[in-house]
């Protein structure tokens, strides 16, 4: 999680094949981070048409796609309440599809079990699948999602699938495209024990909504009854019979190492880099002082009886932005003040080489303006209020308003 200080809660878009996947794959990382405040939202690619059906009750809705994805809608409408609420998205549905092109539905594609127990393609895909879909189609959907949704971070399968599902693999190669498209981290959900995990989340805390929304998929598992002797045991039967047990963790490995996010405010800097930000923003104020004294008593003759006070004018308008600006990127009044003493002191310091009958400043409105004015909106800049709320650095794309958190 980022411990950086943020405008708003960081949002993650956590990418799935089927209903029922976020919860199994993702869920305790899920109610995790809704606890935590960070916005969430699932985007689901397809409605798990052709999913097994489990209960006798629901027997009857086997291999009509329409019917089932009706009830599998409502089941991942429950599952995610159950979850903490995150937003919801349907892949090329409003949110998730480009603007520009008409909403569509993917369907599932199928699956059959190979001999080694992993996931195959089933090799009667309908025409309409995720897998058979243009992946750029599909990537262009996922993209659309992570602009809507202003996503820090998208979170999606490992480059197996998790269990070698076709739509799982789709899903995978579809969401890291996107990301790296949109600039955003891209992590992989990957075996907590395993060893490829940058990132663990301890999920014990939310057993109980995990195994809430687990009971909402009536149709694809069934979750064992909780032992009054192992509370913080849950595991459930899948429809080819194997039970699995939810793990304690859920791990996740970054796409890319993380880059350290720069500083952006002087008290997001290092101590050696907060010194080294006094001494040029002190250099930077002598600077503009050393300029200033020099030029401010420029004219430009307007004719042959007026002249405009171009040189009062410009150095002011110069340390307004110089103090103005710093305060506003680095948010730091102590870096306002080591700008405003540079300016003074270089004024000073070159009036006083030059001796009393110094040329430099006079006695007149450019003098006055330049001897006092400085100080004045030196210290009016000092007194303004907190300005940590603010952000003059745009996100890279109209549809995200505000800067995003780093994600770690």
């Amino acid at each position: 999680m980022s411990t950086a200080p943020t405008t708003r809660p960081e949002r993650v878009l956590f990418v799935h094949a089927h209903p029922d996947d976020e919860t199994l794959s993702s869920g305790g990382t899920i109610a995790t981070l809704l606890e935590l405040g960070a916005h969430v939202t699932v985007l689901t690619a397809t409605r798990g048409e052709r999913g097994e059906m489990l209960t006798a009750e629901l027997a009857p809705l086997a291999g009509d796609g329409r019917r089932v994805a009706a009830h599998r809608e409502t089941e991942i409408a429950a599952a995610l309440a159950a979850l903490g609420g995150p937003a919801h998205l349907w892949l090329g549905g409003p949110g998730a599809r480009p603007t520009d092109l008409p909403e569509r539905r993917y369907t599932d594609s199928g699956m059959q079990w190979g001999p080694d127990g992993r996931a195959t393609a089933a090799g009667d895909a309908p025409a309409d699948s995720l897998t058979r879909a243009d992946l750029g189609e599909v990537v262009d959907d996922i993209r659309a999602a992570i602009r809507s949704t202003g996503a820090d971070a998208v979170v999606s399968y490992a480059d197996d699938g998790g269990y070698g599902h076709p739509d799982h693999l789709r899903v995978h190669a579809a969401a890291r495209y996107a990301a790296r498209a949109e600039e955003v981290a891209f992590s992989m959900i990957v075996d907590a024990d395993s060893g490829l995990a940058d990132v663990t989340v301890d999920v014990l805390p939310v057993r109980g909504k995990v195994r809430a929304a687990l009971e909402q998929y009536r149709s694809q598992i069934t979750v064992d009854p909780a032992d009054p002797s192992e509370p913080g045991r849950l595991s459930y039967v899948m429809p080819h019979g194997v039970r699995q047990a939810v793990p304690a963790q859920e791990g996740f490995r970054h796409d890319q190492a993380p880059v350290p996010t720069a500083p952006q405010t002087f008290v997001e800097m290092s101590g050696p880099g907060r010194a080294a930000a006094v001494v040029v923003t002190a250099a930077v104020g002598l600077l503009v002082g050393g300029l200033g004294t020099i030029t401010h008593q420029q004219t430009v003759a307007l004719g042959s009886w007026s002249a405009a006070p171009i040189g009062m004018v410009l150095t002011a308008l110069i340390v307004i932005g110089v103090v103005v600006g710093v305060r506003l990127l680095y948010r730091s009044r102590l870096l306002v003040a080591a700008v405003g003493i540079g300016i003074i002191l270089a004024t000073q310091v070159l009036v006083a080489v030059a001796g009393s009958s110094s040329p430099l400043v006079l006695a007149n409105t450019a003098g006055y303006v330049w001897t006092f004015g400085p100080a004045v909106v030196a210290m009016l800049v000092l007194g303004w209020p907190d300005l940590s709320g603010l952000r003059v650095r745009p996100a890279p794309e109209a549809a995200r308003s505000e800067v995003a958190a780093p994600h770690g």
